[in-house]
């Protein structure tokens, strides 16, 4: 069963301060809170499936940069 968290939980667990965290909603880079009267709540999963999907964009960009790399590399040899 998906949990609701709160502001505070979504910002230690993702470890951006409030301001930068509405920031990146602004922009669509981060999940909408869902309003639960005058409260922000966000479901677990959304939060679990956005860090899922910044890891794996912070690796394939070191893919790219790896295989850049290793061109020069034989480049260079």
């Amino acid at each position: 069963m998906d949990k609701l968290l709160t502001e505070k939980q979504v910002t230690e667990i993702v470890g951006f301060k409030r301001t930068k965290l509405y920031q990146m909603i602004k922009k669509g880079e981060f999940p909408s809170p869902k309003k639960y009267g005058r409260a922000n709540k966000w479901f677990e999963s959304d939060i679990e499936d956005w860090l899922k999907k910044e890891k794996e964009e912070l690796h394939k960009d070191d893919g790219i940069f790896t295989e850049i790399g290793k061109f020069f590399d034989d480049l260079l040899s």
